[in-house]
């Protein structure tokens, strides 16, 4: 709430333990509403920390979908 992010790209990604991104895609929109927001990326945290090659190609996936 401190910081202008006015002009700036926002990309939220995050591990989780069955939460998803939640509303924090809402909440990004309300706190900075003159930020540009990419789709973000969730990630089950046991999938990421046990499975890493599908963790990478899911990422890659990801990152390719949002021109990144």
């Amino acid at each position: 709430e401190s910081y202008d992010f006015s002009g700036k790209t926002i990309v939220p990604f995050c591990t989780h333990g069955g939460s998803g991104l939640s509303s924090t895609d809402q909440q990004i929109t309300l706190t900075c509403p003159n930020a540009k927001l990419l789709q973000g990326f969730e990630m089950r945290g046991a999938t990421a920390q046990k499975n890493p090659a599908e963790a990478e190609e899911k990422v890659s996936a990801w990152l390719g979908k949002i021109n990144f």
